[in-house]
């Protein structure tokens, strides 16, 4: 039996939503500082290494995708130039949360789902409600981060 060359795009384009969950995720897991950036165009160029397909087909939809998780406010542009757009996620926020200790699959569900029940005035809150369980359900200790209070020393 011969395969086809084929690929179902609707399928192709959930693997590279797939590759760009489990990127930002690594990026957060990585992370040593408060907030996290990235641009469209080095997303695309690390997950054409993993697919082994050009950066450019992979660029639009990396592109799209990120515009929705700003409109649904779980990535905040952080500066606009000639070079275009840089992308951010701070420390704590519920997508952070979400990345640190979600699994990507399940992530993509919920903003699947947030995406086409946003017209029956379903909310953000179901996010924000898994980000909340699963940082209580964390078994890592909650850190101050290293900062102590100026109000302490005398």
């Amino acid at each position: 039996m011969h395969k086809s060359t084929y690929e179902n795009p609707v399928m192709d384009t959930r693997k590279v939503k797939i590759l760009i969950l489990q990127m930002l995720k690594d990026m957060v897991r990585n992370s040593r500082g408060q907030l996290i950036t990235f641009r469209p165009a080095k997303v695309a160029q690390d997950i054409s290494i993993w697919t082994r397909k050009s950066p450019r087909s992979e660029s639009v939809v990396v592109r799209n995708f990120l515009e929705e998780l700003v409109e649904l406010g779980l990535v905040r542009v952080i500066k606009r130039s000639a070079r275009g757009k840089v992308y951010g996620i701070m420390r704590g926020s519920d997508f952070w949360l979400l990345l640190e200790s979600g699994n990507v699959h399940e992530i993509l569900m919920l903003i699947d789902n947030y995406r086409t029940t946003r017209r029956g005035n379903i909310s953000i809150n179901m996010i924000k409600d898994l980000a909340n369980a699963q940082k209580i359900n964390s078994l890592q200790p909650i850190t101050d981060g290293g900062f102590k209070s100026q109000s302490n020393n005398p």
